[in-house]
Order: structure tokens, then sequence, then C-alpha cells
């Protein structure tokens, strides 16, 4: 078990590489969902939340969220990055509920 100052030392560590732009995000989403019973991308499935955020919506809030807590930290405006990897089979669908969704 991690003690509490080395645990911060890591996340002041991994906020600093953040706001010096060496961090992105890589996200796999070339699965299409039968698993789940529905007829498109996983990351598109509304997980049973109260406020019906897709899988798609939570990581997206995450990510802007350490852009938040990077900056907060260091002073820096910062980007992660975010690179969503489809599938022929979920390509265009993904790239629809981006558009359709702002994200």
């Amino acid at each position: 078990r991690m003690k509490t100052d080395e645990l911060d030392g890591h996340n002041t560590l991994g906020l600093r590489t953040i706001a010096e732009g060496r961090v992105a995000a890589l996200l796999l989403a070339g699965g299409q969902g039968t698993r789940l019973g529905v007829g498109y991308p996983k990351g598109m499935y509304n997980v049973g939340l109260p406020s019906n955020k897709t899988l798609y919506q939570l990581q997206a809030e995450r990510i802007l969220k350490l852009q938040r807590l990077a900056e907060e930290l260091t002073g820096r405006k910062c980007i992660v990055p975010w690179y969503i990897m489809t599938s022929e089979h979920t390509k265009g669908k993904t790239e629809d509920f981006f558009r359709e969704h702002g994200l």
C-alpha cells in the first residue's frame, strides 16, 4: 500500500507531465456493442447513471478534469489529445455521435 505523501508525489508528477504536453489519451473503440445487446459502438452506451451519460461522455469529462487540475497546479493551459481508434464497423457512428453531441 502506497503512503499518502508518495501518492501525492505521483499525482503531482502526472499533472506536471500533462501540463508539459507530454500525455495523450488513447481509446480503443472498435467494439460494436453486441455483447451489451446494442447495435451501436460501446462508447455510445448509456451505463444507467442518473445523468444518462454515455461512456464517451464520461471519458471526455475525465480528460477535461485532468486538464483543469494540471492547469490549477502549474498555471499552464494544457490539452490532452484524445485519440479514438475505431473499426470500419464503428467509425461512422462514432463520428456522427461526436458531431451531434459537440464532443
